[in-house]
């Protein structure tokens, strides 16, 4: 098992875990107005991993409406924040998973 990395945020010494690239980007999908995420989620949703979706803006309306509408996708994490620039207003983070469609014995 490999050791965590760590990385100083700031001068009160707090330190944050980081992830090789392929572990960060892997499971995580940026949503934009374009709608590409939908594809890209389906992809991912068909190995039964969990996948994070994160939005900004008015996109977050739009995943929420498509994750709430699939009866086959439950909902793992849901997170909301405000952007340290207010600017970009409030940010959505959610965390989904394919529903297993076999009965359990």
């Amino acid at each position: 098992m490999e050791k965590a990395k760590y990385r100083f945020l700031s001068s009160k010494s707090v330190c944050e875990t980081l992830m090789s690239d392929d572990e960060r980007t892997k499971g995580m999908i940026f949503c934009g107005r374009d709608g590409k995420w939908k594809e890209q989620l389906e992809k991912r949703l068909q190995t039964d991993e969990r996948v994070t979706l994160t939005a900004l803006g008015d996109v977050r309306y739009d995943v929420m409406r498509y994750v709430e509408g699939r009866k086959d996708v439950k909902i793992v994490k849901l997170e909301t924040r405000y952007m340290k620039s207010r600017e970009k207003g409030l940010g959505l983070k959610v965390t989904v998973q394919k529903l297993s469609t076999h009965a359990c014995s």
